[in-house]
């Protein structure tokens, strides 16, 4: 009889097997091509979230494959790549010297020819071609860009993202240049403020060399802010964070006629307004500090919109102004920071509940272990470490969220906590159950 070890191949080869033949069957009834490296392919699977079947495919064999991958390797040269793969170096470099933009798109060009135009398009910046070459012959090895002829470099569908897509070329910009130091300074930080829950005793205050916030620092350097907003955008854009599960994972249409909806440090009000459109019998009033709201930040509200929904300035630190709403909402708002914070705004919060009344955040929510799959639990544990190395911040699983809410006010009632199916963020909500 085989050990289990090794069957264990034969369930994920044979995991694969299945998983991959819903997808195909899936593409194939619809006439849909598949993903491609090839530089006029997809990008991404067209596979739309309400496709149940084929989605969890799509997750399950992308968990299946790594596994088969990583035991393939084994654990010792798993680890022993992980802890020196430098595709952030390759990436640095494709992206501060506009690499994508130096190769023709539909044809090749050779490595000292490009060398050569890249070097002009960077103020004729000596480079060489031993090293152009060994930077792009790793990121190669990542399916961005690709050498159909020896010596001669091609376009995949990578390396054309790159060039087209802003955000995401934003994207990079901002986790290999403004990322890679705060991410190599951080246990550094955890060494000199032990166990802080402050937002500049990070690995950003140790990089950059400044005791300043995170979100305050950003607005000094305005080439670094527009990085960051575009990067921003692009992971707004990836699989979970649509914000169409915004206005359908939570029940806006129970709530009753004219109620009104506190969006609490909402931006320019874009979620709000995708509801207010689902929900024509709801008010909303999307706050944000005074620096959202002046002549040069400050968004518009749809005309159609104008009669129920208000941008006006306010600081959640500060005891809220809008009394006895329906709902005070709050999006990705408290996993940028750590519990002492959390629960400052929740006091804060707390004089103009009015029984009855709701408090929803849309916020990360980590899964128990093993009960998402790979590709979903990887983001969340990703996503939870960037907001450790930037404000000293987390995300939190269900019962971190009771703690947080009873710690601020024993008359907060968590009712429940809940994650849409394919979903990156859930909801929380917690019912006011004083006068």
């Amino acid at each position: 009889m085989a050990h289990p070890s090794v069957t264990r191949f034969t369930d994920l080869a044979n995991k694969i097997s299945r998983n991959t033949a819903i997808i195909t069957e899936y593409l194939t009834s619809k006439s849909l091509p598949a993903t491609s490296f090839d530089v006029d392919g997809l990008a991404e699977l067209p596979i739309p979230p309400e496709d149940n079947v084929a989605i969890q495919a799509r997750l399950d064999l992308a968990a299946a494959t790594k596994e088969l991958h990583d035991l393939t390797v084994g654990p010792k040269q798993s680890l022993h790549d992980l802890s020196w793969d430098l595709s952030s170096l390759s990436l640095r470099f494709i992206w501060e010297f506009n690499v994508t933009a130096c190769v023709p798109l539909n044809e090749s060009i050779s490595f000292p020819d490009l060398t050569a135009r890249i070097s002009t398009e960077n103020d004729n910046r000596p480079l060489g071609v031993m090293n152009v070459r060994r930077l792009l012959r790793h990121a190669m090895t990542n399916r961005i860009f690709c050498e159909p002829t020896k010596g001669y470099v091609a376009h995949t569908r990578s390396s054309r993202l790159l060039l087209e897509d802003e955000p995401l070329k934003n994207w990079i910009g901002f986790t290999t240049k403004d990322l890679t130091l705060p991410v190599a300074h951080t246990v550094d930080a955890m060494k000199k403020w032990p166990c802080s829950e402050e937002p500049n005793e990070t690995g950003v205050n140790l990089a950059f060399g400044h005791n300043t916030p995170w979100f305050q620092f950003l607005p000094s350097d305005p080439v670094r802010s527009k990085r960051y907003n575009l990067a921003m955008q692009a992971h707004g854009e990836t699989a979970g964070y649509d914000m169409k599960d915004v206005v359908d994972g939570y029940p806006w249409g129970d709530l009753p006629e004219n109620a009104k909806v506190v969006d609490v440090g909402g931006n320019q009000g874009y979620i709000s307004f995708a509801i207010a459109e689902r929900f024509p019998k709801l008010r909303f009033v999307v706050q944000d500090q005074a620096s959202m709201r002046t002549p040069e930040t400050i968004g518009v509200v749809p005309e159609e919109l104008q009669a129920r929904v208000e941008l006006t300035m306010h600081d959640f630190f500060e005891p809220q102004t809008e009394l006895g709403a329906a709902v005070y909402f709050f999006r990705m708002i408290f996993h940028g920071f750590s519990d002492k914070h959390c629960v400052k705004i929740l006091r804060a919060l707390a004089p103009a509940m009015r029984k009855g009344g709701k408090v929803v955040i849309n916020d990360g929510a980590l899964p128990e272990p093993g009960t998402a799959t790979y590709l979903e639990e990887r983001a969340c544990r990703t996503l939870d470490l960037f907001m450790q190395v930037v404000v000293n911040a987390r995300e939190r699983e269900a019962d971190d969220w009771t703690d947080i809410f009873s710690e601020a006010d024993r008359r907060y009632r968590v009712n429940r906590v809940w994650r849409p199916k394919g979903n990156v963020m859930s909801f929380i909500e917690a019912e006011w159950t004083g006068e």
